[in-house]
């Protein structure tokens, strides 16, 4: 046979660089395929794989920041707990992050509803809230119709108030109990 005439050290050393070849290979296709699923992750299933970890979000948007655990995903928002509060703020607000390590008392609540539906709800119910707007602009009020490309909103002076749905930036309700 052939690989009698090989002595033994050579053999060990061309099977231990064969395997060291062949698991080098496979780190790197890992890190390849880790890249290429990286590259193919929305921002919401970003938020969704931090909920499931139990991570704080942080919102950044127009100057303003909104940090707390998260309390649910939607397929375009994410709502976090604040002080009192809860905040439903669209995926593309702003900038986000997440920290780990920071884990939630309740994991969070996945939902296959569109802020537009839950702003119809909080409409049904005639919840106060605060509409958070596009730079910097804020407007407290009662939500009365929810439109194809704008709310309709009663604010405190009772005056009806048309919001652009292009500006809602989050929407925050109070949690107290009165």
């Amino acid at each position: 046979m052939e690989n009698e005439n090989i002595p033994n050290d050579l053999r060990s050393d061309l099977r231990q660089g064969a395997g060291r070849e062949l698991a080098e290979e496979a780190a790197e296709d890992e890190q390849l395929t880790e890249e290429l699923r990286n590259r193919q992750m929305s921002l919401i299933t970003v938020a969704e794989q931090a909920a499931h970890r139990g991570d704080r979000a942080t919102a950044e948007f127009d100057g303003k920041t909104l940090s707390g655990p998260i309390a649910s995903i939607g397929l375009d928002y994410v709502t976090i707990t604040l002080s009192e509060q809860e905040a439903e703020i669209t995926i593309d607000a702003g900038v986000w992050s997440f920290v780990s390590g920071l884990t939630s008392t309740q994991p969070a609540a996945k939902t296959a509803m569109r802020l537009r539906a839950r702003l119809s709800e909080h409409s049904r119910d005639g919840t106060r809230l605060r509409l958070e707007l596009a730079g910097g602009n804020a407007l407290m009020g009662t939500i009365h119709t929810v439109s194809e490309d704008h709310l309709r909103v009663s604010d405190a002076d009772g005056r009806d108030v048309y919001v652009s749905m292009d500006l809602l930036r989050a929407v925050i309700r109070s949690t107290a109990v009165h």
